[in-house]
């Protein structure tokens, strides 16, 4: 009896015993595989990435002089004091220093400057698909993260000399990080055997979310002790160090790598099933109309917009939200701040194993774990939001509601984020650059509305935040049915190449 199976099933060594493909490591000398090293230090580059990205998020809480809005808070009148949280403790109460920073920017301008980082970012993410594809995808992510740790250092100065030109500093940062998601997806493409490929996506993309725990957790520790600038010191050194060790350590592709085992490169080659280019030859044409007009990559679009819009807007705004809502010091704001994210750290890699396995046992097909996966992996944060609106000052409940928030995507994440390489593996890179690009405007439009709704002379209410939580909710309900509906697992015909040909499974 013999059937047919999908493409990656195909070109899977699991299910080729005929070619006697064995992954390397298991007999012979001890080594740490070629494409373990590229995993590991991509995670690491994540992780200094979003370090960079997200540190402004607790810095802006110690820069800005907040006492002005707070005195004004406290005297408004009982119907604005019923909406104002008490102090967590009488340690924050006392802590002065944390409200007397040296500028005194609004709610609006300190929306722009949190989404500022995303007007750069917005304008790099074709782009940085095309240079991946074209002069390979190692140096423009390698790149992305030493411009960005060099102009990190630069903040400081930046911010003490013009808002303006802090502004400037951070859009360029955004313009110099546009390229890391399209060229880490060329890499994966190059070198993550199909069977490994959520896994490999999983481990080096939880760096982001690790280096965003970090970045809070030591963001708000050494401003509390040394200063907002030590934060940006700090990341920006971090950044420019991992880049000599991706330098010399990673290489585009098992072809171009000088000191890969031959058994390595033989079996991601074979596994991932696509020629080596000959020199001097160019990557395939995209086939834009098709590509613009197929609705796997639209689903994956609007899953990737509602999954950043609620992703964002706590990214940015949930140390803000920690500090003139439920009053919590520095120390206290980091830390928790962190929790959320560190809870989507532990359990990505959990929920990408799980998903693995079940395509691995052929207990769901690749689409059915992908539709399944973020329709769940959105609807429990949104629920989790709209409780956190009407669960008031109880900050045990708010900061737990918002740990399983987070956490919950983290199977959104082993659902969209890995489907460009299943719907066209050849142009993997381009289509999350695609993506990615209607996904930045979550973090560009997101803060603004989150200052605009949190404006006014009573300083920041739960009842305003409750609207915030609320749009998040409904934006990742919508998005989480229409790619429920339309997602897809298998390649689409057009990524295909002529000579592909249908393998059947003899049982």
């Amino acid at each position: 009896m013999s059937r047919i199976v999908d493409e990656e099933e195909q070109r899977s060594p699991a299910l080729l015993p005929s070619m006697e493909v064995v992954p390397p490591g298991r007999n012979g000398k001890p080594w740490i595989p070629a494409r373990y090293v590229m995993t590991i230090l991509g995670f690491l580059g994540f992780f200094n990435l979003y370090a960079l990205r997200v540190n402004m998020s607790v810095a802006i809480v110690a820069m800005v002089d907040q006492t002005e809005k707070t005195v004004a808070s406290a005297v408004i009148g009982n119907d604005s004091a019923d909406e104002i949280c008490p102090y967590f403790n009488y340690t924050t109460a006392s802590h002065g220093q944390d409200k007397r920073g040296e500028f005194t920017w609004s709610s609006q301008l300190q929306g722009i400057i949190l989404g500022s980082f995303f007007y750069g970012y917005i304008f790099t993410q074709l782009a940085g698909a095309w240079v991946a594809k074209k002069f390979g995808p190692k140096q423009p992510f390698g790149l992305s993260a030493l411009f960005s740790g060099v102009l990190a250092l630069l903040i400081p100065t930046a911010a003490k000399w013009h808002v303006g030109a802090l502004i400037a500093t951070r859009i360029l940062q955004g313009f110099f990080q546009g390229v890391c998601f399209p060229s880490m997806h060329t890499m994966i493409s190059l070198w993550a055997p199909p069977l490994e490929r959520t896994r490999m996506v999983a481990i080096s993309y939880s760096g982001m979310h690790v280096g965003t725990v970090g970045a809070l957790i030591i963001s708000g520790l050494m401003a509390d002790r040394w200063g907002w600038e030590s934060i940006f010191y700090f990341f920006g050194s971090t950044s420019v160090a991992w880049y000599f060790l991706w330098f010399f350590l990673v290489f585009d592709s098992p072809d171009t790598h000088p000191r890969i085992s031959k058994a390595e490169r033989t079996f991601i080659t074979t596994a991932i099933g696509r020629p080596k280019l000959a020199e001097n030859e160019l990557p395939p044409a995209v086939p834009w109309k098709k590509v613009l007009t197929s609705l796997p990559v639209w689903a994956i679009a609007v899953g990737h917009f509602g999954n950043n819009w609620g992703f964002y807007t706590l990214l940015t705004n949930l140390p803000t939200y920690f500090s003139k809502v439920l009053h919590f010091s520095l120390k206290e704001n980091g830390m928790l701040s962190a929790m959320p994210y560190l809870a989507l750290a532990v359990l990505m890699p959990i929920s990408a194993y799980i998903a693995d396995y079940l395509r691995r046992k052929r207990i769901l097909s690749t689409t059915q774990v992908r539709r399944s996966f973020h329709f769940v992996g959105q609807i429990i944060p949104a629920a989790c939001l709209i409780a956190v609106g009407y669960i008031g000052c109880d900050v045990y409940g708010a900061v737990t509601l918002l740990v399983l928030s987070v956490g919950g995507t983290a199977l959104a994440l082993s659902g969209f984020q890995v489907n460009h390489i299943d719907v066209s593996p050849t142009f993997a890179g381009t289509l999350m650059g695609l993506t990615n690009t209607l996904a930045t405007i979550p973090g560009i439009v997101g803060p603004f509305v989150v200052g605009l709704i949190t404006s006014g002379p009573s300083g920041q209410t739960f009842t305003q935040w409750r609207i915030v939580f609320f749009i998040s909710a409904g934006i990742y309900l919508v998005t989480a049915l229409f790619y429920a509906l339309f997602a897809s697992g298998e390649p689409a015909k057009w990524d295909r190449k002529k000579t592909d040909k249908s393998l059947e499974e003899h049982d």
